[in-house]
């Protein structure tokens, strides 16, 4: 016999996977900074985020993806927000680690009193971009300091 839940566990589990995608790609938040949770259409986004703004984006974004019926909104703006330097370091090795594709390219990530400084050298200028990008926008970061640099062509070697 088959679960007749199985269709719709299987398109909430598609549409959660959908906003996760675009909470990825808005460079408004950062996706690190919510959970999402989706049943029967209705989502539940929850987390805690430094500013307002973040807030109504990540709720925009939710609302704008197509097949939301409702959203249940969870997530906390506190006045004192605060997210530890090994936390930080640990979310951007992550985000980082997904944007290098070519060899020979790497970033190095220190994290002091919520000031990130990026180190390392890449290929691609869109690359440094990106890594500070995903710093910024990431709450609880006061500040950071991209040293990244750009080396030449890319190597046939480690195309």
């Amino acid at each position: 016999m088959t679960d007749p839940q199985l269709p719709n566990k299987e398109l909430d589990l598609e549409l959660a996977h959908r906003i996760h995608d675009h909470l990825k790609w808005d460079k408004r938040v950062s996706s690190a900074d919510f959970d999402v949770e989706v049943e029967n259409r209705g989502v539940i986004i929850s987390g805690y985020v430094d500013t307002a703004f973040k807030k109504r984006a990540a709720l925009e974004v939710v609302s704008d993806t197509e097949g939301v019926w409702s959203i249940e909104d969870r997530i906390m703006v506190p006045s004192e927000y605060f997210r530890s330097d090994d936390e930080i370091r640990t979310i951007l090795s992550t985000q980082i680690a997904e944007m290098l594709k070519i060899g020979g390219e790497h970033i190095e990530i220190e994290v002091l009193d919520a000031i990130v400084v990026l180190h390392g050298q890449v290929f691609r200028p869109r690359l440094k971009a990106m890594a500070a990008s995903a710093a910024w926008e990431l709450s609880g970061v006061r500040d950071v300091q991209n040293l990244i640099e750009i080396r030449g062509e890319v190597p046939a070697s480690l195309c």
